[in-house]
């Protein structure tokens, strides 16, 4: 059940993110496109797909703590690999590879 609430959430914060950032996020976060994947289909560099995809964490993580409201944001002040980690982490749960 919380699972369910919680994905709801990231999916409509996912949604949020403008269509560059998310298309990016969704292609190599949730479906596991590498970044040299997506770079070559779209004719990108990996550098322009690699900031993308930083960006797209750091904007999603200010959606949700928008959602969360302020208390959130000051629960764990993480540096940028740690935070990508849980990111990933929390994902790939609410979202297991087929």
């Amino acid at each position: 059940m919380a699972d369910d609430v919680f994905r709801d959430i990231l999916e409509r914060s996912i949604d949020e993110l403008p269509d560059d950032l998310r298309i990016v996020l969704v292609a190599c976060v949730v479906d596991g496109m590498t970044p040299e994947h997506f770079a070559e289909l779209f004719a990108l560099t990996s550098e322009i797909v690699e900031a993308r995809l930083h960006n797209a964490r750091n904007l999603l993580v200010e959606v949700l703590i928008r959602q969360f409201g302020p208390a959130f944001g000051g629960v764990y002040q993480l540096d940028d690999c740690r935070s990508e980690r849980i990111t990933n982490a929390v994902v790939d749960r609410l979202f297991p590879r087929r």
